[in-house]
């Protein structure tokens, strides 16, 4: 189970997990954000300390409708316990957990000052 709260300002935060050019964990404060469809977003800063490969470009429509092109990087990610392939997009705002990593979870909010936040890996049957 990933555990997180709700700031005074209303964001869910979480803490995810990535794999650093050496092998090591290194967690990284994340906002959930499900109105994005992707994986995540983090600054060019944690891109580098993280020492992620470049994977090329990707193309996202944007909440006002636009479309915009993002830098794409490969990082590996702890979720519920496993590693597992994620795709990070650099961008220039405060990092984002979208919904692709999300998907065969239960997420809890409560949605207050200081709030819980819960990420449970559903059960889902083959």
């Amino acid at each position: 189970m990933i555990k997180g709260t709700v700031t005074g300002d209303q964001q869910a935060l979480v803490s995810v997990d990535l794999v650093d050019s050496n092998g090591l964990l290194q967690p990284i404060e994340v906002i959930l954000d499900t109105g994005f469809t992707g994986y995540l977003t983090l600054p060019t800063d944690s891109i580098q300390e993280l020492g992620l490969p470049s994977v090329g470009r990707r193309t996202f429509e944007l909440a006002n409708g636009g479309l915009f092109e993002f830098e794409a990087f490969l990082a590996a990610e702890s979720w519920h316990g496993r590693l597992r392939d994620a795709i990070v997009l650099q961008s220039n705002s405060a990092p984002l957990l979208g919904m692709t990593p999300l998907w065969g979870s239960r997420v809890t909010v409560d949605a207050l000052a200081d709030g819980q936040v819960t990420i449970e890996e559903l059960q889902l049957s083959v």
